[in-house]
């Protein structure tokens, strides 16, 4: 597998250029399985962030609602006289 010029010329790295002549001696198959690692690797990367994210509001959140001042409706039902059937 020949690297086209094009590649070559937009912002490939060295190391990168070094990895892309290498795998001129794979076949189709592993070039593609080598192909769908990258990408499962970019795309757990963001699962992996988005996983943060929503475990560092989810932290804000119980911080906000879990609070002496705010215990009190802890029991809301009894505060409010609400039955429990």
């Amino acid at each position: 597998m020949e690297v086209p010029d094009t590649m070559l010329n937009s912002n490939v790295t060295p190391r990168v250029a070094k990895i892309l002549d290498s795998v001129t001696d794979f076949t189709p198959i592993e070039r593609l399985t080598l192909a769908k690692l990258l990408l499962d690797s970019l795309l757990e990367n963001e699962d992996t962030e988005e996983n943060d994210w929503i475990n560092l509001g989810l932290a804000a959140f119980e911080k906000e609602w879990d609070n002496p001042e705010d215990a009190i409706y802890d029991d809301w039902r009894k505060l409010y006289g609400v039955s429990t059937r």
